[in-house]
């Protein structure tokens, strides 16, 4: 069994001495396809690339991965941005063994690696734009969503997008009987969609992470939508301003008062453990990035590992992974915490949640959830927020 081997940091104190020279794993360059069994039995499959002691994992044509491996017998690996894990074992036909997150209790998933190229069956005729559903979890709960669909790469794509976010990229296809599958595993959501169309019509059913489960049924209709995402949160009646004192990741307290700001604003209610969160992370960094100072943006995440250093140490792995520039907080890493203390909201409905405030700290919108960029929403929030930075940052220098 080839060794698969990490380069970490090793700090030495009072003296230091030569390393040796790293074993390098020989290039291996091998396809397989990957796969992870949800609620015992259904399974959502993907490409799988390695190549000397990385995976790269593929979500469909949309986006990609790499989990560096570490070990001999028994290979292990964490996933970018998100506290998942997997081990793996070789097998007759490849590598078995386990994906698992570190931050929740017994959320283990068969992982297998056969080997053999993954291929999607091409799609050529455009599908309809997009379907109204209605989602009917077994308790009795029923929900409006969208069915999104799309072709890239003569690819059937498409996600799910709900009132406060969207299941990011899923990728799949026709079969013959009327219908399509969608599949996707982006290192934390795990989807699989059957559906069944007839006509305008649409039903089918929904597997999502180790045990969720929905079926739904819609209509074809390209102009639905779902709740304003600027109406759904609202400010406290004793709201006066936004104060707040929070450790960030270098240990110290940061203070906020947006009585005394002097410039645009945003304040992003996020979480490690959040895909949405991921993609509105990105977007924010750009505009932090492209107005170089004409703006502030803080991101504060809500964390559920327990102690301030659990809670700390995932945000930074976000943070680095990620790339991103602008300051993140630690608002609270306990379930027991009370989670509404921290900002002036009546509740926090969804993660992300962003609050703009211009820069004599008043609020101009709060923006609930994230429509990221598997949905046709996407750009058009990119270039309005845009503008609207844009017009802030003209008022505030007058």
């Amino acid at each position: 069994m080839k060794n698969f081997i990490i380069i970490g940091a090793i700090s030495m104190a009072l003296f230091s001495c030569a390393l040796p020279e790293p074993e390098v794993a020989e290039s291996t360059g091998q396809d397989f396809i990957g796969s992870i069994i949800q609620n015992d039995s259904t399974r959502v499959s993907f490409k799988v690339h390695l190549e000397e002691n990385v995976l790269t994992f593929y979500n469909g044509v949309q986006e990609s991965f790499d989990v560096a491996l570490y070990g001999e017998d028994t290979l292990r690996g964490s996933f970018p941005v998100f506290a998942s894990d997997i081990w793996l074992t070789p097998s007759e036909k490849g590598y078995e063994g386990m994906y698992y997150r570190t931050d929740a209790k017994d959320y283990e998933l068969p992982l297998y690696l056969t080997k053999g190229d993954y291929s999607i069956p091409a799609t050529k005729d455009e599908p309809p734009v997009q379907y109204a559903i209605f989602r009917d979890y077994d308790s009795g709960t029923i929900r409006p969503a969208l069915l999104q669909l799309g072709l890239k790469e003569n690819t059937l794509v498409g996600t799910i997008a709900t009132s406060t976010g969207d299941s990011r990229f899923l990728t799949g296809y026709k079969v013959d009987e009327g219908g399509f599958i969608l599949e996707g595993f982006d290192g934390r959501f795990i989807y699989n969609v059957e559906a069944s169309t007839k006509g305008d019509s649409i039903f089918g059913h929904v597997w999502s992470g180790k045990t969720g489960y929905y079926r739904f049924k819609g209509i074809v209709d390209d102009n639905a939508t779902l709740e304003d995402p600027e109406e759904m949160s609202k400010l406290r009646e004793d709201y006066t301003h936004i104060e707040w004192h929070l450790p960030g990741l270098d240990g110290d307290t940061v203070h906020f008062d947006s009585r005394t700001i002097t410039k645009p604003t945003i304040l992003a209610i996020q979480g490690s453990w959040c895909p949405n969160c991921m993609d509105e992370g990105r977007v924010l960094d750009m505009y932090y990035r492209e107005f170089d100072g004409a703006i502030d943006v803080y991101g504060l995440s809500y964390e559920y590992s327990g102690t301030l250093e659990k809670a700390t140490a995932a945000v930074q792995k976000m943070e680095r992974d990620l790339g991103t520039s602008f300051p993140m907080l630690i608002a609270t890493y306990d379930p027991k915490q009370d989670r509404n203390a921290v900002l002036p909201l009546e509740q926090i409905r969804s993660y992300p949640t962003s609050i703009m405030l211009d820069h004599q700290g008043n609020v101009v919108k709060i923006h609930t959830g994230f429509y990221g960029p598997s949905t046709k929403e996407y750009e058009t929030y990119v270039q309005e927020t845009r503008e609207e930075l844009e017009a802030l940052v003209a008022k505030a220098n007058g």
